[in-house]
């Protein structure tokens, strides 16, 4: 009998990127998987928990994407209000959700459930009277959080467990979660390698970026910027991303601070990029710098996104060490770091070899085949 593939999470479409809103990186990633499950023959039937831009209640929307032809079905909630307005959206999203569950989904299908901590929780609650398998895709286990764990990280593991299979962001993951090889695949991140659009830059420094986030709770961008201090002149440091005005020019003025205290242009701030903008200021690069939080429970329960993404473009990448992405196949020309300062940060930089364009690239295709290899065993039966 013939089945159907369902993909739950919070995705927003290029041509609906107007009407929600969402988390990017995990929205990048679930494209990226729905771009994996195409080239094994599935078209997922996609269910989006994403919230809509208007206040007030919105109306579910379903429709066809015009890239692949894919089916989407954005769930109806309300926008608005503060945290009334939260727990309303919640309980309506769960109510649709319960819906397609047990109505929508039959016992032949297969969902792909993208993880977090209310919604999956949810789900297991009645995993038990469900009569199909569910992939469970972990990016983050969110009860190890930057700061400290939270007081209901067992109850996330838990839930979690009681998946059937399982698409791990690194390989700490698995062994939390006593997963048997057979059950799970790693993906690190988005394996997407564009076209070269432009050369390195050639005026003899050394650039490094970092492309993330502009916030004041892990300190990725401004932690950057302290390093630029400890590195010689041959280098410069670029910092790329978004953030609210009120951090962005906060970061500016550290930034001002630190070039006059090394009496040099050590470091800039280049704005926001995405698309062939983004990859051509990539490609123009030497280094990338994931300048991660390295608390143990948090690093290895999560990887930064932007890894993956300089690996993509020929990047020799620098970051923070957590035990579960060190000494495996993908980490090879990988450089870390095992203290969150300044100093470490700057001397891992000058310690790193630029790597040879092309470099990552078998190892980006062995992830992308081991991904497909696990779709086709497991959704595509």
């Amino acid at each position: 009998m013939s089945h159907k593939v369902y993909y739950i999470g919070w995705f927003i479409s290029d041509e609906d990127k107007q009407l929600f809103k969402g988390n990017v990186p995990g929205n990048l990633k679930m494209k990226y998987v729905i771009e994996q499950m195409q080239v094994c023959g599935i078209t997922p039937n996609v269910v989006s928990l994403a919230l809509q831009k208007k206040e007030g209640f919105y109306k579910p929307l379903t429709k066809k994407l015009h890239k692949g032809n894919i089916p989407v079905t954005y769930f109806a909630g309300f926008n608005g209000f503060g945290n009334f307005g939260k727990k309303l959206d919640g309980i309506i999203k769960r109510i649709e959700l319960l819906w397609t569950l047990f109505f929508c989904i039959h016992k032949n299908d297969e969902v792909v459930l993208y993880h977090s901590y209310p919604y999956t929780k949810f789900i297991a609650k009645f995993k038990s009277l469900l009569k199909y398998k569910i992939t469970i895709e972990v990016e983050e286990l969110y009860g190890f959080s930057a700061v400290a764990d939270k007081p209901w990280v067992s109850d996330e593991i838990n839930a979690v467990r009681q998946m059937d299979r399982f698409i791990c962001v690194n390989e700490g993951i698995p062994k939390l979660l006593g997963v048997e090889e057979r059950q799970y695949v790693v993906s690190y991140g988005v394996g997407n390698i564009p076209p070269r659009t432009a050369d390195r830059r050639s005026d003899g420094k050394i650039h490094v970026v970092y492309a993330g986030t502009i916030e004041t709770l892990k300190l990725g961008a401004m932690t950057a910027v302290d390093a630029a201090q400890y590195l010689t002149n041959d280098y410069v440091i670029h910092i790329i991303g978004f953030g609210t005005d009120e951090n962005v020019q906060r970061l500016k003025a550290h930034i001002d601070e630190i070039n006059a205290k090394c009496n040099s242009h050590r470091v800039e701030y280049n704005g926001y990029y995405s698309g062939d903008e983004l990859n051509k200021f990539l490609f123009g690069c030497h280094i990338g710098l994931s300048s991660n939080v390295m608390r143990p429970n948090f690093a290895n329960n999560t990887f930064p996104s932007k890894v993956i993404t300089y690996m993509c473009h020929d990047l020799t990448v620098v970051l923070g060490y957590a035990e579960a992405f060190y000494d495996v196949p993908m980490s090879k020309g990988w450089t870390f770091y095992h203290e969150f300062t300044p100093v470490k940060i700057a001397e891992a930089i000058m310690s790193s070899e630029v790597v040879p364009i092309g470099f990552y690239h078998d190892s980006i295709h062995k992830m992308n085949n081991d991904l497909q290899t696990f779709l086709r065993l497991n959704v595509n039966r």
